[in-house]
């Protein structure tokens, strides 16, 4: 082809495409579907080696055969659903309903990894202060806000943290990362009596809603930190043992928040870590005017078991709780399954039947038809006294208070 024709057979493809173009029907755009609003997940455990789905139920309460019928708070407690947390998934749990009676009793998996909080409310960001391989769970006959649970022990005192019984000389490991403030011996500011023995106190280097978290480690054998030393979650402190009042060798933890004093102490169930595939099971027990009854009787039962798996009683008036979840009593390191919670009051009993998930808090609010009306502390009673012949009255203290 000559150079002189090529302009002209470029513009007649030019034009067949044009006239192609014309003759092709023109297709109307699809108008975008909108994406639905993002809806907040709710939390249904998959049961493992079964490949099904369980939905969480609904709390329920029954009344025992000798209980007169009454009218029970059934709500679903979520104390601030708003909030981002580590989803299932994530944590990548299962939820096997028959863990709980399987389990033989000093057996444990090894903890999570902290922190962890599936919901927001949650906050299991300390690491468990023994190492696995030893005994790395509470005592459970002295839980927090208790006495001594066992009748052929005489009273000890109210519990403000949580009991590791253990050979002398294990490892004693820092819960969390932060800054020695205190290593030696540990006085009371009330009477100079070295309760806690050789202590270690480290405050966090992060806190809880603006609030500083202290943990503090009772009745060391021996001491591996100095006040002013920075350690990091996991490292070795101490190891176990029996300085201070004690009755044996064991690790004595408190978790302080706020202020770093003893009635600044919080549950430790609910800041130490789970164990995988366990839960905690908190809730409040109160009357019908919403006050909190101390001293009724805990018990927790697997669904198919005959005895208790934990027995413990509600908190003690003088034993803080925690700020959001207000509870009056925690029963921590519960396998994954369902279980009867029962709780005592007098000559009265209710009971609920309540689901552990792994990883998570169960929470479950009581509320009795009656009002509580506590027992007062003592007063010191007047003595009538006689010195040389003179008479006087001196107040004499009745009771010794709680230290």
């Amino acid at each position: 082809m000559s150079l002189s024709l090529r302009p002209l057979c470029v513009a007649l493809c030019l034009l067949c495409v044009a006239l192609c173009s014309a003759c092709t029907t023109t297709a109307t755009a699809p108008i975008p579907t909108a994406i639905p609003a993002a809806e907040v997940p709710t939390f249904i455990p998959a049961i493992a080696q079964r490949g099904t789905v369980k939905p969480a139920p609904l709390p329920e309460m029954t009344a025992t055969p000798t209980e007169v019928a009454v009218v029970m708070d059934t709500a679903v407690f979520i104390p601030t659903p708003e909030g981002n947390g580590i989803q299932p998934d994530e944590a990548q749990q299962f939820f096997v309903p028959d863990a709980g009676p399987e389990a033989p009793a000093d057996w444990r998996p090894p903890p999570y990894e902290a922190p962890l909080s599936i919901h927001p409310d949650e906050h299991y960001w300390l690491l468990r202060p023994i190492p696995s391989g030893n005994r790395n769970y509470g005592l459970e006959w002295y839980p927090f806000g208790n006495d001594v649970m066992l009748p052929e022990l005489a009273p000890y005192r109210i519990h403000h943290g949580e009991d590791f019984p253990n050979d002398p000389g294990t490892p004693v490991l820092a819960a969390g990362s932060g800054t020695v403030i205190h290593a030696g011996p540990l006085p009371s500011p009330r009477n100079g009596v070295n309760y806690y023995g050789n202590t270690i106190i480290i405050k966090h280097d992060w806190q809880w809603n603006g609030q500083d978290v202290y943990t503090l480690y009772a009745h060391t054998l021996e001491l591996f930190v100095q006040p002013g030393d920075y350690v990091e979650a996991g490292q070795l402190l101490a190891g176990v043992g029996n300085s201070g009042q004690v009755s044996g060798p064991h690790l004595h933890l408190e978790v302080r928040v706020g202020d770093n004093n003893y009635a600044s102490a919080r549950n430790p169930a609910l800041w130490l870590v789970p164990f995988e595939g366990w839960g905690t099971l908190a809730g409040r027990l109160v009357d019908k005017n919403g006050r909190l009854i101390s001293d009724a009787l805990v018990t927790v039962t697997a669904v198919n078991g005959q005895i208790p798996v934990r027995v413990q009683r509600t908190y003690y008036p003088t034993v803080a709780a925690d700020p959001v979840w207000r509870e009056n009593f925690v029963v921590g390191d519960l396998p994954a399954g369902e279980y009867t919670l029962r709780l005592d009051i007098g000559d009265r009993a209710y009971r609920r039947s309540v689901t552990i998930y792994p990883g998570r808090t169960t929470f479950e609010i009581i509320s009795t038809e009656f009002e509580f009306i506590p027992t007062p502390t003592p007063l010191p009673t007047p003595t009538l006294t006689t010195t040389v012949g003179i008479s006087s009255t001196l107040p004499i203290t009745a009771t010794t208070p709680t230290p």
